[in-house]
């Protein structure tokens, strides 16, 4: 207890009054806010194969507070470990109050890191807050910063139109399978602490996402042979309404050949996209990472964007701020923006 609300973990039935919550605060002076489905909200947490730790606060029979993650597997040297990406947290505006001891999002936040931080639960916290919570968290709940800003990579849709296949044949699929699972755990040692990119994740990602349509596009040498996946979409959310963003991918870095017919088919189809007209394909990718370095070769320009990487890590974390800065790989896919 904490005075006039109590915390506890979320049970069966909470997400109407989660949701409830969500769209009223989200919606204060924003005129342009659609209020979020039920049904993404299920597909989000209820649906994610990972589960979903979640807090909430209530006050007098209503849900005032609520702190979660969105958690996802990754493959470090020592083994698989769920990351969560901070997400969603809500307070009431009636329950806010100065940034001291007793404050509900301090009390929630710590709570949760009490419940579920742990290396052999949530290993570590990731997430993208924004100005107000960047500040706050630095400040007060040991967020620390990782990409601050985080780069995005642009190319013209002009531009990668005009690649070649060179061999490789694309084809749009419509879910991912064993092979997937395959090429990522093949991948895996030149990827960096990466998320695991396998059918189980990505089928609830992309083609299971009630709420965003993507194009799963799946490369192959002409003799048959597995070269690669990308995932696009076909502008953000709205938000962006030039852009197609390379959400994510599964490539062997430095195999510029299918970068090159994945990305010509992403393209041709923004072309087909004539409303809204679609300008520019947008990648990300760690600076550090040998993908940074084929956007680059393929002609990729970089600039900062709105976002900032921080993480929140535990008393028994044995991962380093410095140990993510150089060599956690966090792509649009982990994120739920794109």
């Amino acid at each position: 207890m904490a005075g006039e609300w109590s915390i506890r973990p979320y049970r069966a039935g909470d997400e109407h009054g989660i949701l409830a919550l969500f769209n009223r605060v989200f919606a204060l002076g924003n005129p342009h806010f659609a209020p979020r489905p039920l049904h993404h909200w299920r597909w989000e947490f209820e649906h994610n194969p990972e589960g979903h730790p979640t807090l909430v606060a209530e006050a007098d029979g209503a849900i005032v507070g609520t702190f979660t993650a969105v958690p996802t597997r990754f493959r470090f040297p020592d083994g698989l470990f769920r990351l969560g990406q901070a997400v969603d947290t809500v307070v009431a505006p009636e329950h806010r109050r100065t940034l001291r001891k007793q404050s509900l999002y301090l009390e929630l936040s710590h709570a949760w890191y009490e419940r579920f931080g742990r290396r052999d639960d949530v290993r570590f916290l990731w997430g993208l807050p924004n100005p107000q919570a960047f500040r706050v968290g630095t400040r007060h709940s040991g967020y620390e910063p990782v990409r601050c800003p985080v780069l995005e990579s642009s190319l013209p849709v002009e531009a990668a139109a005009r690649f070649e296949d060179e061999g490789i044949h694309v084809e749009e699929i419509e879910r991912f399978g064993g092979e997937l699972d395959r090429l990522d755990a093949a991948l895996a040692p030149r990827m960096g602490v990466a998320a695991v990119r396998d059918s189980r994740c990505w089928n609830w990602r992309f083609p299971d996402c009630p709420t965003t349509k993507y194009r799963l596009l799946r490369a192959e040498s002409a003799g048959g042979a597995l070269r690669g996946f990308l995932v696009h979409g076909l502008s953000w959310h709205g938000f962006r309404k030039e852009i197609a963003p390379a959400v994510d991918f599964v490539i062997e870095p430095g195999d510029l050949a299918t970068w090159r017919a994945l990305l010509a088919e992403a393209a041709r189809a923004a072309q087909r996209h004539a409303s809204p007209p679609l300008t520019h394909l947008l990648a990300w990718a760690p600076p550090s990472h040998g993908h940074f370095a084929d956007l680059e070769q393929l002609g990729f320009a970089s600039r900062e964007t709105i976002f900032n990487l921080c993480i929140r890590r535990f008393p028994d974390s044995d991962y380093t701020a410095e140990e993510a800065r150089e060599g956690l790989y966090i792509n649009m896919g982990d994120t739920d923006i794109y």
